[in-house]
């Protein structure tokens, strides 16, 4: 191949300058094909797992569809048929008295799921150590369709947060793809937590992200696989933390 050569432009300042323009215009509609176009939120089913999704852009349905199959094929044999209908609606602002880095929340109440929307999240610095890409955010909606059905197998029965967050965060995971999981891993280093009695509401509340991850190596761990989260589900291994 011959090697390339810069050959000087004979076009006038005015032709640089409309071309220059041409070329932001062009950039500027490429960027915005690769956000979700937004419209009037519709109401759309999910295949394959019980679910709906109102959303003003299409591309996010798929998405958060996605999640929501992916957290229902996880955790399957935990949950008893017939699976309630969930409702997730992706927003532009959750209610106020969330945490500031929140990016999703579960109603038990009203099986009623809230999650950003992609555009929403994409817009963030950071999360859990790495740049916001759509597998992250599809791994939201996996976490927050857990909770969701993890409340379905409690029914009446309370279950500590931590124990709702340990299972919401191992499916997060669990669901990932394998180069996201350790992008995130490799950017959140390990603190060593060796005892599933070092997961509560506390910890949980202190650093979300860091007993996100270390759910996620602690879980590696035990032989037991979902039967774990199943002894979890059940109150057995985190129970309430009582402050006197």
């Amino acid at each position: 191949m011959p090697p390339l050569r810069c050959v000087k432009s004979k076009r006038s300042p005015a032709d640089v300058t409309a071309g220059v323009l041409r070329a932001v215009a062009a950039a500027a509609i490429l960027a915005a094909s690769t956000l979700p176009a937004r419209g009037e939120p519709r109401t759309s089913g999910c295949v394959g797992v019980r679910a709906d999704v109102t959303a003003d852009a299409a591309g996010d349905v798929a998405i958060a569809c996605d999640g929501a199959r992916d957290a229902w094929t996880f955790l399957r044999p935990l949950v008893a048929e017939p699976l309630p209908r969930l409702q997730i609606d992706l927003v532009h602002r959750l209610p106020p008295n969330l945490r500031a880095d929140a990016i999703g929340c579960y109603a038990h109440e009203t099986r009623r799921i809230s999650v950003l929307t992609s555009r929403d999240f994409l817009a963030r610095e950071r999360w859990f150590g790495i740049s916001p890409t759509r597998a992250l955010y599809r791994s939201i909606v996996a976490h927050e369709v857990a909770h969701a059905l993890v409340g379905c197998v409690l029914g009446e029965r309370r279950l500590p947060s931590a124990a709702h967050e340990y299972v919401a965060y191992v499916t997060m995971f669990a669901t990932m793809d394998d180069a996201t999981r350790e992008q995130v891993l490799a950017a959140m280093p390990a603190q060593g937590v060796d005892s599933v009695s070092k997961f509560n509401d506390i910890t949980y509340a202190f650093d979300p992200m860091g007993f996100g991850v270390e759910a996620c190596r602690h879980w590696r761990d035990q032989p037991e696989g979902l039967g774990y989260l199943r002894r979890i589900v059940a109150g057995e291994l985190i129970p309430e933390l009582l402050l006197n």
